[in-house]
């Protein structure tokens, strides 16, 4: 009897101790948890502000190189000017033009801002223990979200992006909602109480896009049109075209211009040869003298020839890292070089 009662005093005291460990090893396990926790969060921060430090460099590196090339070639064209010139007021003028003056009219064969991304050499660059990657475009070879107009719109989803006519029709007119301040739907488009209408967990703000995401949201929009859209567009510029710059895509939202007119002109371009205004462009493209003719101001308001605004945009991390700090500089042509007019990090 004794020995049953001293067995089951065992059994208690082992399974009590046993309890006791899976207590011990709980607890310390959620200390180890705890403590990687603490440290991976750190390592984070630590990451996250190396890739920030990265990005930053990075978009500095681009600015550095658009200034040398700016006011290298600059530096050619006052020369050139200062030796043709036949007087001293003539030279004093020509000492006080500015950069941008300088490029007026120049050959946009000679613009060092034509193929901005040819001088950044290499894919990815070191910095210290992270890495960033850049990539600059002209601000006007991509179509602005807030500035382009129901014409442009409409061509830009039909023509350039191969979308149903009616289709693309409902989105440009839906964009130009969203955009507007009122609550008057077009024809076509909607405003919020169609979007509540239909369910819709986001409604037009009746303001300009503030994130190309934005546009996922549209009345009319797709994942498979989003997806092929949102590389052709910016938020950023004053909209105009750069007829020398813009991909096929985009150039087929200019105003009056048609497919072949677009073929002719990238045609002429791979050839080196490039229009300076819209009288060179009439002259060598016979589609878009017609639509010059036909749309007046409305192509002329809405194109260029010069890159005068570039985009930089500027991933940085840190290899291994879980953290990715991404950069956006808009610089324009100034008189000490890339001039910077806008600048996020996200």
């Amino acid at each position: 009897m004794r020995t049953c009662r001293r067995e089951r005093r065992s059994g208690f005291a082992l399974v009590a101790t046993l309890w006791l460990l899976i207590a011990l090893g709980a607890v310390g396990l959620d200390a180890a948890l705890r403590s990687r926790a603490r440290r991976q969060a750190a390592a984070n921060v630590l990451d996250g502000a190396r890739a920030r430090a990265a990005a930053l460099a990075g978009s500095e590196y681009a600015r550095s190189m658009l200034t040398a090339a700016l006011l290298g070639q600059a530096e050619e064209l006052r020369s050139e000017a200062m030796a043709s010139a036949r007087s001293s007021r003539s030279r004093r003028t020509v000492e006080r033009r500015s950069v941008s003056r300088l490029f007026r009219g120049v050959d946009p064969l000679e613009d060092p801002w034509r193929s901005p991304q040819d001088l950044i050499v290499g894919d990815e660059m070191a910095f210290g223990t992270a890495r960033y990657a850049v990539l600059m475009r002209d601000v006007g070879a991509a179509l602005n979200l807030n500035e382009a107009n129901e014409t442009m719109l409409r061509q830009f989803f039909s023509m350039g992006l191969r979308v149903d006519y009616a289709e693309a029709d409902k989105i440009a007119q839906a964009i130009l909602d969203w955009r507007d301040e009122d609550e008057i739907p077009r024809i076509n488009g909607g405003e919020r109480e169609e979007y509540m209408r239909e369910g819709a967990l986001v409604l037009p703000p009746n303001r300009d896009f503030v994130a190309i995401d934005e546009l996922r949201h549209v009345q009319g929009m797709t994942p498979e049109i989003y997806t092929r859209a949102a590389k052709f567009i910016t938020l950023i510029g004053d909209g105009d075209l750069n007829v020398n710059a813009a991909p096929e895509e985009v150039l087929l939202a200019i105003p009056g211009i048609n497919e072949a007119t677009v073929t002719e002109l990238l045609r002429l371009r791979d050839s080196g040869t490039l229009p300076r205004n819209d009288n060179q462009l009439a002259g060598m493209v016979p589609g878009a003298a017609t639509a010059i003719e036909a749309e007046g101001r409305a192509f002329t308001r809405r194109t260029t020839y010069t890159t005068d605004q570039v985009e930089i945009l500027v991933e940085g991390w840190v290899d291994g890292g879980l953290v990715r700090v991404n950069s956006r500089v808009v610089v324009s042509r100034g008189n000490t070089g890339a001039t910077v007019v806008w600048r996020e990090s996200f």
